[in-house]
């Protein structure tokens, strides 16, 4: 690869994909909060998924959205008729994208003296627990008619699983052929980045086809549904008065024809 694409995909390109990334959640997330709230308002949830809080108040509520980021337990619920395998998918697929953006931090942190073999063993693990449940995630899309009553047909809903997979993959396949001597230099290029210095990234094939990858998905993360990690905590849900589950979806219904 030309030396100066090398310099503008590996030293350019990151920091451009995150200004749009931390700009872009930001903006979608003020576009937001700053939607009408109250009884005439239309409490959608997660991309046209109708969410019920606790009536009790609003801390109540917050428990509700966090209780849902991080178990998941709606797809448990009646509308899923108890889908205990969509359950296990998401949640290994969500949990195993958090885990391996936290083994990635070690880049960054190279005085945590982590083994090479322990971090070997939790990447692949991880990695390939990861891919597993987001195949399974990719063809259960493809083979369902409808989620919460919406048809599932847009490109958007099979890009972002496939291109997280394509992510996922591409590192297994680094992380399974690389040389010891990768990991040093792929910390180097790093600290250089967050230094503003220029170091050329590792020569390999792999490292530049899943760091574009990456690059490019923090790009498209403000525009798509991929977006809803940074949404839930600012769910309309959280907002306004709480009422009845209901009448929003009669109101839904009537509006959208959902």
């Amino acid at each position: 690869m030309p030396t100066g694409l090398i310099y503008v995909l590996y030293f350019i390109l990151p920091y451009i994909s995150l200004v749009v990334l931390v700009v872009g959640v930001l903006y979608r997330i003020g576009l937001w909060l700053a939607a009408g709230k109250g009884p005439l308002g239309l409490y959608l949830g997660l991309h046209r998924l109708v969410v019920k809080p606790r009536q009790e108040g609003y801390l109540s509520a917050v428990g509700h959205i966090l209780a849902r980021m991080f178990t998941y337990y709606t797809i448990l619920k009646a509308s899923y008729r108890r889908d205990y395998a969509t359950w296990l998918g998401v949640a290994l697929f969500h949990w195993g994208i958090f885990l391996l953006i936290a083994f990635h931090l070690h880049l960054w942190l190279p005085q945590l003296t982590v083994p090479e073999s322990l971090m070997f063993i939790m990447g692949t693990t991880v990695g390939s627990v990861t891919l597993a449940a987001g195949v399974y995630l990719l063809v259960r899309r493809v083979n369902i008619q409808r989620v919460y009553s919406v048809t599932i047909n847009y490109l958007d809903d099979y890009v972002a699983v496939s291109w997280v997979i394509l992510i996922v993959t591409l590192g297994l396949a680094l992380r399974l052929t690389a040389p010891p001597s990768l990991f040093n230099e792929a910390v180097k290029w790093a600290l250089g980045l967050t230094s503003f210095k220029y170091v050329p990234p590792p020569s390999n094939p792999l490292f530049y086809a899943h760091v574009l990858a990456v690059e490019l998905f923090m790009v498209y993360i403000p525009f798509a549904k991929m977006i809803h990690p940074f949404s839930m905590p600012v769910n309309p849900a959280l907002y306004g008065r709480f009422e009845d589950i209901e009448e929003v979806r009669r109101r839904v219904m009537d509006k959208l024809g959902w």
